[in-house]
């Protein structure tokens, strides 16, 4: 997806431009990656086949990065990468895939107007028809400079992602290294550590042990 590759860059470019954490500031770790590439397999699966095949790929795909955004929702933008998701996963399970909306291809310049008749799509979307219950949330919203087709929930997925990845790509603060000198030596002037310096008196400066009277 073009709008996503853009606007991840985009946040990636303003996290790096951003001042670094404070010293005592924690970075944002994300959590159980596994999930995030698992996720990712199962879409791109769902690409590959048709039919039934793909639609189940496509919904475990988006429950398994529905989860993965649950985990992490600490992650500024991450819950709402999530909600997209859930928004896609709707469609998906109520009409047996995600529908596409004919008169948007059009718009987006996918498809001529005479072509759409004999139009096939692959993977786990088809044209939407009256049947569709959940049309409205299925890849309705044309771009046509992008030359995409999107649903709501994938414009809500890259809103999310962009300000995720502007927060994971802020600056660390610098870590400032102490050297430690091993080869100094102690100078006469020095006082030896853990105790305190000696001062050596001249004779004539030492206290006696009977006092001086002065008379």
């Amino acid at each position: 997806m073009v709008l996503l590759a853009l606007v991840v860059s985009a946040g990636l470019l303003g996290g790096l431009a951003r001042p670094p954490l404070g010293a005592h500031a924690v970075h944002p770790r994300l959590r159980h990656a596994g999930l995030l590439g698992g996720g990712a397999v199962l879409n791109a699966a769902s690409l590959l086949f048709d039919g039934n095949v793909a639609i189940l790929s496509l919904t475990a795909s988006l429950a398994v990065l529905i989860a993965f955004a649950a985990t992490n929702r600490h992650v500024t933008g991450i819950a709402v990468v999530g909600l997209g998701l859930l928004v896609n996963l709707a469609p998906v399970a109520m009409d047996g895939g995600m529908p596409v909306r004919p008169g948007a291809l059009v718009r987006a310049g996918l498809v001529a107007p005479d072509d759409l008749v004999g139009t096939e799509l692959r993977g786990a979307r088809h044209l939407e028809t009256d049947r569709d219950v959940l049309g409205v949330l299925g890849d309705a919203l044309p771009l046509r400079p992008l030359g995409e087709v999107l649903s709501l929930g994938d414009l809500i997925v890259v809103a999310g992602a962009g300000d995720a990845v502007r927060e994971l790509s802020r600056r660390r603060p610098r870590r400032r290294s102490v050297a430690t000198d091993t080869g100094h030596r102690a100078s006469p002037g020095d006082a030896p550590a853990g105790g305190s310096a000696t001062i050596d008196l001249a004779s004539d400066q030492r206290p006696t042990s009977t006092p001086e009277l002065v008379g």
